[in-house]
């Protein structure tokens, strides 16, 4: 990923999110795993690494995109989220089957009444999808594709829901979750105009660059960190600098700092 659109820093941040459950990160004896940020190899290979107590491990993507119910995919259209080192390269997909959902409780949402064919086939309310098989699709690497006749894959539709994922391996991710921690970089990837100029998308898609917000948290939900985005795509500037109301919030495929 070529990331080069900066962001300002200095903007408040804002978030509120349902609690995740609890999670194991690997067996107890063997303790949590905890991967050190990209500035940590300055120690050098051997420096030992402090345990983290109670680390971050979950990844909360929460909707904030206006209701677009005639797009047949409401919200925002997540394909993957990773942890990243400074240079955006992904060091830790999303974990498999670890990913959950949790519906807009506030009545936002688009029904399948609402969306073409009556199907909001890529949301959670799908007739033809179910939840299960959507959240599933945002684990592991980046892999959604858009077609112009038939079917997309490897995403899920956020329509005003909250996504929250934890963090496996660099490959596959496959587990155990791996602790997020101060010089991470977390990068969702949302359908949007890079997928376009990546192939994954024909030229006639749409694909609008969607908005929402990412927090972090530990395993019982009992610490939440809202995260700062620092980093846009250049092939988004176009829709993200004119929509972004509010700063906190991704637009698109957006990476955001762990402080």
């Amino acid at each position: 990923m070529n990331i080069k659109h900066k962001i300002g820093l200095s903007c408040a941040l804002a978030l509120t999110v349902a609690a995740c459950g609890s999670n194991t990160l690997v067996d107890e004896d063997a303790g949590p795993v905890v991967t050190p940020g990209p500035d940590a190899a300055a120690a050098g290979p051997d420096a030992a690494i402090t345990p983290v107590a109670d680390p971050y491990v979950w990844v909360v993507v929460q909707d904030t995109e206006q209701n677009a119910c005639t797009t047949n995919g409401p919200g925002a259209d997540i394909d993957a989220v990773a942890k990243t080192d400074i240079h955006g390269t992904p060091v830790g997909w999303g974990l498999l089957n670890s990913a959950k959902f949790i519906p807009n409780p506030g009545g936002t949402a688009c029904d399948n009444v609402n969306c073409p064919k009556s199907n909001c086939k890529y949301a959670s309310i799908s007739s033809t999808f179910t939840e299960a098989d959507l959240v599933s699709r945002t684990e592991g690497p980046q892999d959604a594709t858009v077609s112009a006749t038939g079917d997309d894959t490897g995403y899920m539709s956020l329509n005003a829901g909250t996504l929250e994922i934890q963090i496996g391996d660099a490959v596959t991710g496959a587990g155990p979750a791996r602790a997020i921690v101060s010089g991470d970089y977390i990068t969702v990837y949302e359908v949007d105009q890079t997928y376009i100029t990546s192939g994954a998308a024909p030229a006639t898609c749409t694909c609008a660059p969607e908005h929402y917000t990412v927090s972090i948290e530990n395993a019982d939900g009992s610490k939440i960190l809202p995260l700062q985005p620092v980093l846009l795509l250049p092939d988004n500037a176009d829709s993200c600098d004119s929509l972004t109301a509010d700063p906190t919030h991704g637009c698109g495929t957006t990476t955001f700092m762990v402080p």
